[in-house]
């Protein structure tokens, strides 16, 4: 055979398997016809609530019976169509003087009443929990997940391990480990040094609230009268008391100045310190750490991809305008408000005030 012929054949070959790989990306390109968006179900979409709702679901065939019990003030022990034992209350109280806790600490039997409901302490609750009225648990519990229609209270040294909803106020008090989801329809209040992980409600404070003299300010909002954009390389710093119109992306670290205001939004590569009294009317971001110093007021979403610290004092959204804020790893210290969600991705601790 011709050398230059098989030469040819060989490219040709070599050639057809490396665009064949190809083929539907260009037809893609060509037609669009993947262009619309994907068909994502809703209730996998990230609802904070979703659990909750799936249980509420879950415990209508108790519906009947619950009014019942509650009528009777009787206690019903019986079994779902799943196998799982359950435990209706006619009185919440009476939880105090049955027999739950079984000789290794543990109570297998899912919990629930359209009353107030009391728990007594020591007992690790390896099935979900309904309280119809307000909800208190007692000293050093476990609990898988909980649903309350009004307040739920998680005393001293507390742990949940998947979730929480409550439609009234949620109150953790110091020593709780707060791991998957925990939710409120009205307010959060976390005591230190609790730790959580994902929390969701109009209104989260972390320890007694700090009034400060810019909270009259933190539900004002003014939007930036710039549109100018700015990107710089290396470290940058915002003086202290200035007003910065604009956008801004730093490559370096970004410093702000006490008391000074940012119109727009920031994002600094390699970190971003806030000292006192700064106010963010975007979003604030950081490629490393941040440093969140105490009384400053941020309107939009606040993401660190490492480690973020808030002190004391600082206000993060507002009531009619919730946010985000979120980090692998969180030390909020007493005295921040945070409008919305605050998401740490894998550790947030609830700090002493420095």
């Amino acid at each position: 055979m011709n050398p230059y012929l098989a030469l040819t054949v060989l490219l040709l070959l070599a050639g057809s398997m490396f665009m064949l790989p190809l083929i539907p990306a260009l037809v893609e390109l060509r037609r669009k016809s993947d262009a619309s968006p994907l068909n994502v179900i809703q209730q996998y979409a990230g609802e904070i609530r979703h659990f909750a709702d799936g249980f509420r679901s879950y415990t209508k065939e108790l519906e009947i019976l619950l009014r019942e019990s509650q009528h009777s003030k009787a206690a019903v022990f019986g079994t779902l169509p799943d196998g799982t034992d359950y435990l209706v209350l006619g009185r919440g109280d009476e939880a105090l003087r049955l027999p739950l806790r079984e000789e290794n600490g543990l109570c297998s039997l899912l919990i629930a009443t359209n009353s107030d409901l009391v728990l007594p302490p020591d007992i690790r609750f390896d099935k979900d929990i309904y309280a119809g009225g307000q909800f208190v648990g007692g000293k050093k519990n476990h609990y898988r997940a909980i649903l309350g229609e009004k307040t739920v209270h998680l005393s001293t040294a507390s742990r949940v391990m998947r979730w929480v909803h409550a439609m009234g106020e949620f109150q953790a008090d110091p020593d709780c480990e707060l791991h998957g989801r925990i939710s409120s329809d009205r307010s959060i209040r976390l005591q230190k040094p609790c730790s959580f992980q994902r929390l969701n409600a109009p209104r989260i404070e972390i320890g007694q609230p700090v009034e400060t003299a810019s909270d009259a300010a933190a539900g004002h909002h003014t939007a930036p009268a710039s549109t100018r954009r700015l990107l710089h390389d290396g470290d940058f710093a915002i003086p202290a008391g200035d007003v910065f119109q604009g956008n801004l992306v730093v490559r370096g670290t970004l410093r702000v100045g006490s008391g000074a205001t940012v119109r727009g939004s920031v994002k600094g590569d390699k970190g971003v310190v806030l000292e006192a009294g700064v106010r963010v009317e975007g979003s604030l971001m950081s490629a490393n750490k941040m440093q969140i110093g105490p009384n400053s007021i941020i309107h939009g979403p606040v993401i660190a991809e490492r480690q973020m610290v808030i002190e004391r004092g600082t206000r993060c959204g507002a009531a009619d305008q919730p946010t985000t804020v979120s980090a692998p790893w969180i030390d909020a210290q007493e005295g921040v408000v945070v409008f919305g969600t605050l998401w740490a991705r894998e550790l947030g601790r609830v700090a002493a005030s420095s």
